[in-house]
């Protein structure tokens, strides 16, 4: 686990920031580090997909943030427990990445190096042009986003501070 990080949880926004909305990731990574509460790891990762797998040792709690190619309507987000299933194909085959976060997924999962609980937050995208800012659909779903994964680990928090309590 990283320095500073005692709360377990690793929230991780993927993708490349001079790439439009493939900038989504880093930019809810953004959004997260000044709401957050201190504890809670937030990195950004634009590269080798892989190092997910690395990022997410000692981790609990991970939440990873991407964008695909619009299926039907961008700016639309969706969400993905993937500890529970991989990601549905439709999806896995839109990502904007030569290795994907469904294939760093699967690998762990075949390596026994899952984490605990593992989500996956996904956004729509429209344009993936190299030096273009992030359409104005995708823009507008950074917040919605961000607040969602807030509310997310919000609840996690206190259903662990409650569990704690009855044992």
């Amino acid at each position: 686990m990283s320095e500073g990080c005692a709360a377990g949880v690793l929230v991780a926004g993927i993708g490349n920031p001079d790439r439009g909305d493939d900038g989504f990731g880093p930019a809810v990574a953004r959004r997260l580090r000044e709401r957050l509460p201190s504890g809670i790891c937030v990195v950004e990762r634009a590269g080798d997909i892989l190092a997910l797998i690395g990022d997410w040792e000692g981790f609990a709690h991970v939440v990873m943030v991407d964008a695909v190619k619009a299926m039907g309507e961008p700016g639309r987000i969706h969400r993905f427990d993937l500890r529970k299933c991989g990601l549905p194909i439709g999806f896995a085959y839109r990502s904007t990445h030569g290795f994907g976060v469904a294939e760093a997924v699967e690998l762990a999962r075949s390596l026994g190096r899952l984490p605990r609980h593992l989500v996956l937050y996904l956004v729509e995208g429209a344009c993936f042009e190299i030096g273009v800012p992030l359409s104005p659909a995708v823009a507008h779903a950074v917040g919605e986003a961000a607040a969602r994964i807030v509310e997310e680990l919000a609840s996690r928090s206190a259903a662990e501070t409650e569990e704690g309590e009855r044992a």
